[in-house]
């Protein structure tokens, strides 16, 4: 059936999750719209996935365990996969939409999806959703479509590859990871390990400029990271950056996030 989410209802749906999963995606919006669960679900078989990733997310203990409560206890083999970049290691910024929507009231799910039937059935949903993506053609941005999954897929009306990566690299001289966050997150990752979760980390592709700039002044060291990450009970997999091309440096369109997607879910 073809539905359309309006954001509100994308965000609010995501986290009134059950914990039913068999795999929870975790991560900043270079997760949430580079990892589609219905596609890494065709080539893994039939396994609950759900992207639990949220604008600006900052990997931190509130937030990893609330992305590791959405497994299914009964699950053979619970996993969340985690996608790392600097800024997620970062001291969390105003943007971030894990706080912002966590923060908000949030309706009973049964009342949620009923709300999201009947938008569809009157055609509500439809036009906020055509009405979104007609302002974010004029002003240049990415068409999208929300799905029930977590899953943000975008479309690229141009590119932003020079914009993004300037911002990025003014963010990196102001702000720097911090090691305590780093410290925190390598605790909660043997916890998890310990109790039986299987624990996964990538970092998502990036435009080679962006790489070198999350390689220098952000502060991280992916290098040793992995290694400690492996030390804390982690499996760390290697993806190649150059495999999957962004719209802006970091983010991938709809396509190369199917691929990723296909791709993660054969290295499991």
């Amino acid at each position: 059936m073809l539905y359309c989410l309006t954001t509100e209802h994308f965000w609010q749906l995501k986290l009134s999750q059950p914990p039913v999963n068999d795999i929870v995606l975790a991560g900043n919006s270079r997760v949430f719209l580079g990892l589609s669960p219905r596609h890494m679900g065709k080539v893994y078989g039939s396994y609950r996935i759900l992207n639990f990733g949220f604008v600006a997310c900052s990997l931190d203990r509130r937030y990893l365990e609330h992305a590791a409560s959405l497994l299914d206890a009964n699950s053979s083999r619970p996993i969340l996969i985690l996608g790392i970049c600097p800024h997620a290691l970062m001291k969390p910024s105003s943007a971030n939409g894990y706080v912002y929507w966590s923060s908000q009231s949030l309706p009973e799910r049964n009342t949620l999806l009923r709300q999201i039937w009947y938008d569809n059935f009157s055609g509500k949903a439809f036009i906020k959703t055509n009405a979104r993506n007609l302002l974010n053609l004029s002003r240049g941005r990415p068409l999208n479509r929300y799905f029930a999954d977590g899953w943000e897929a975008c479309l690229p009306v141009r590119k932003q590859q020079d914009e993004y990566i300037k911002a990025s690299i003014r963010v990196a001289q102001h702000k720097r990871v911090r090691r305590r966050m780093v410290d925190e997150f390598l605790q909660v990752v043997s916890e998890f390990h310990q109790n039986g979760i299987t624990v996964i980390a990538y970092r998502p592709p990036s435009h080679v400029r962006m790489r070198q700039e999350e390689e220098g002044p952000s502060g991280l060291d992916f290098q040793d990271l992995a290694k400690r990450f492996t030390q804390a009970g982690g499996t760390w997999l290697e993806v190649n950056p150059e495999a999957y091309q962004t719209y802006d440096g970091a983010h991938l369109a709809y396509p190369a996030a199917i691929r990723l997607s296909r791709d993660l879910a054969r290295y499991l």
